[in-house]
């Protein structure tokens, strides 16, 4: 029988554990105050967004695509504050010579790169080389051909010689594709770097990507050397990014706590159901984006220029903007958005292409086409794009142009239009500056993002001498006469101009409405609930 006093040892011995614990847990209970902000202070604070799009890759300088993480793994020389002005970033203060070809730039003291590498000038010179390295093949090498020489003058002081007077240079040198890289750690990796590996002195640090489900970065405790701009901090521990392509499914995450933000456009017919929402607000704000209908320029029939115009004179915008929009649009009649109040051509709506059915039937015949065409038409399968490309379906129809509607997903689409299989095809832009036209319709970009495969020496020699001009308020003028062109040669068919729109729960306190970024490391805060 010792088996069995030996056992019921056991049992009472299990017993007084138990209650010794259960005794411990009720003692402590009765100091709910300290117990409970100290929980509060540990809780970690992560804010998780819904994306529409997974990145192609976290390395800047191989990429067209520069959102999500990217923005806040780097700094760049440059910034842009809430008013979109130009302000000091990794440097501090810069001069220009009086012809305008020298630039100096004075960077601050004490910046690290996130694996403890201090950030000196010669990041930037060996950042600003690559990207111009024919071999690189980065994207934005075409707008950073205006730097003749990057000289390191020493640790913290670095010049840049153009090859010719270009005001538009604190623009370049302030978007995400001129983040500063750490060549060694870029060199280190190799092929995982952007995908494994991502070295940036920024306010948020590479953690994990998942493609296709999740990317997540962390806070950097180490980041004191932000933007003076900037007045709050960090206050999120991590930011993770959901990949989630449905629109309905990002709806639903939202009003069920799943994520805090909507990034990317909203679905016009899910505004009023979150608006009425309590735990959700809108943010809204003047957009720099444009939608547009492109086709092949170099592809018949849209070699002729009758047919193009056809096109354009086919399209009712005003149709367009209440049934899909409802509202929170407005018709673009030219190449760039009318909240680029400098360089906007004034004269976009006066030259444009009016609604008129019987024109563009006139054109069509002119052209060779008196009964009609049959097309493709390519587009994302995102609401907005799918009832777009359903409506422009129903407006060409009706001047003889059968479009059969081709839906891909985000990755296929782009892919599709790099392999140059496009015929029609629907596409948006954002970009707060008129040199997205040297991006979509120079040559040297062909065929891509000269998506519209449009060829013209025309065309060429205007953005040459908007990029040259040796002022801004010259170069704007220039930029003008580069859109009153694509306007008379019908390049494309531009529609809408969207309301730019950010659902956010109430949970996300100390939001700040930024023209181009969200500025995610300014005092953006979650409560903390239980």
């Amino acid at each position: 029988m010792k088996w069995m006093e030996k056992r019921i040892g056991m049992y009472f011995l299990v017993i007084l554990i138990l209650l010794a614990s259960m005794l411990a847990v009720g003692c402590a209970s009765t100091d709910t105050g300290d117990t409970t902000a100290s929980a509060e202070e540990d809780a970690e604070k992560v804010l998780v967004i819904a994306a529409k799009d997974d990145a192609e890759t976290l390395d800047h300088i191989r990429t067209s695509y520069y959102a999500n993480a990217i923005v806040y793994m780097f700094d760049r020389l440059v910034t842009r504050d809430y008013n979109y002005s130009y302000k000091p970033g990794l440097a501090e203060s810069w001069e220009t010579s009086e012809d305008g070809l020298v630039w100096t730039f004075h960077l601050k003291e004490g910046v690290k790169f996130h694996s403890g590498k201090p950030f000196v000038a010669d990041d930037v010179k060996w950042t600003f080389d690559f990207i111009l390295d024919p071999e690189t093949g980065s994207p934005y090498a075409g707008d950073m051909k205006v730097i003749k020489e990057t000289t390191v003058i020493d640790d913290h002081t670095v010049q840049l010689e153009l090859e010719y007077p270009f005001p538009n240079l604190l623009f370049n040198l302030s978007n995400t594709a001129s983040s500063i890289a750490n060549g060694e750690a870029y060199e280190q990796y190799g092929d995982d770097y952007g995908v494994k590996y991502v070295d940036g002195t920024g306010p948020y640090v590479f953690s994990e990507w998942i493609r296709g489900d999740r990317l997540e970065i962390t806070k950097n405790p180490e980041y004191t050397w932000g933007p003076d701009w900037v007045e709050g901090e960090s206050m999120l521990d991590r930011i993770v990014w959901r990949v989630l392509p449905d629109e309905n499914s990002r709806i639903m995450e939202l009003e069920t706590g799943g994520v805090q933000i909507i990034e990317g456009d909203l679905p016009p017919s899910a505004i009023a159901r979150l608006e009425s929402n309590p735990d959700i607000r809108i943010e809204t704000g003047q957009a720099t984006k444009l939608g547009y209908l492109a086709y092949a320029c170099d592809k018949e029939p849209f070699t002729d220029i009758r047919v193009r115009r056809a096109i354009n004179y086919a399209i009712n915008k005003d149709d367009i903007i209440a049934a899909i929009f409802r509202g929170h649009a407005d018709p673009a009649y030219g190449y760039l958005p009318p909240s680029l109040q400098d360089e906007y051509y004034a004269d976009s709506e006066k030259d444009s292409y009016k609604f008129d059915q019987a024109k563009a039937q006139q054109l069509l015949t002119e052209a060779g086409y008196p009964d009609g065409l049959e097309l493709t038409l390519s587009a994302d399968n995102s609401s907005i794009s799918t009832k777009l490309a359903e409506v422009l379906q129903s407006q060409l129809g009706e001047v003889g142009i059968k479009a059969k509607i081709n839906l891909y997903d985000s990755a296929s689409y782009t892919a599709m239009l790099k392999e140059g299989e496009q015929e029609l095809f629907i596409r948006i832009y954002s970009w707060p500056n008129a040199d997205i036209t040297d991006w979509f319709w120079h040559s040297e970009r062909f065929p891509y993002p000269n998506h519209s495969r449009w060829v013209d020496e025309t065309t060429d020699a205007l953005i040459e001498t908007a990029r040259t001009e040796a002022t801004w308020e010259k170069r704007a003028v220039s930029y003008q006469e580069v859109q009153k062109h694509l306007i008379e040669e019908a390049v494309m068919c531009p529609i809408y101009i969207p309301e730019k729109m950010i659902a956010i729960s109430k949970d996300v306190i100390g939001f700040k409405y930024h023209p181009w970024q969200t500025v995610y490391f300014d005092g953006l805060d979650l409560m903390m609930t239980e």
